[in-house]
């Protein structure tokens, strides 16, 4: 939903793509049907089925309700960047992108292998930028700003948004009405800003939240 002009792009330039989910979904007992729309949507952005990897654990309910265990998440990662040799890895920023607090528990996973210093040297750690609400909502209108504010960004042309567009409505048993106005005004179907971050950043993030 929030990746798409990221994993669309590394394919197309031919980087190996994995995708890591940690919850298949099940908030409205729909767990199976969101998995296989998963594969699906992955399939339309080129990531072969092969390379998708989704966790079903019962600790990590798809509920924001449900504190997800920061260091069993951290565990899982560290299994798959050193299982796959994943040189780069792309999550969630500290504001999960929509404040849902099952994508910034990812986020806190990353920080402490950082703080704990169990991120693999090899691996380079990107965020993605959690934009308000306006900006959010502008579509390529933010094309300008992200280029001034961020250093690495993936921008998709009209006609390769698109394929964003299908990959989205892969997601049938999600698509309410909403959803729609999502697809044709959210500047996360054309535009993703990343961040590197390293120990420095996540201490300074860490010590806003104290």
């Amino acid at each position: 939903m929030f990746f798409g002009p990221t994993i669309f792009r590394l394919c197309e330039q031919g980087a190996e793509v994995y995708i890591l989910c940690l919850s298949n979904g099940n908030y409205e007992g729909k767990g199976n049907i969101r998995q296989e729309e998963l594969w699906n949507a992955c399939r339309v952005l080129g990531v072969p089925e092969g390379n998708i990897y989704l966790i079903n654990d019962t600790r990590m309910k798809d509920d924001p309700k449900v504190q997800w265990p920061v260091q069993v998440i951290a565990k899982l990662i560290h299994h798959h960047v050193e299982a796959l040799e994943v040189d780069t890895l792309v999550t969630f920023d500290r504001g999960g992108i929509s404040s849902h607090p099952n994508h910034s528990a990812v986020f806190y996973a990353v920080a402490y292998m950082f703080v704990e210093k169990n991120m693999p040297k090899r691996c380079t750690f990107y965020t993605m930028d959690s934009v308000n609400i306006l900006r959010k909502y502008m579509g390529f209108l933010d094309l300008p700003l992200s280029f001034v504010l961020s250093s690495k960004r993936y921008f998709l042309r009209w006609t390769e948004s698109r394929r964003v567009t299908r990959a989205m409505k892969q997601h049938r048993s999600q698509m309410v009405w909403f959803r729609y106005l999502y697809v044709i005004f959210s500047r996360y179907m054309v535009i993703n800003t990343l961040r590197k971050i390293n120990l420095a950043d996540i201490e300074l993030e860490l010590e806003v939240d104290d």
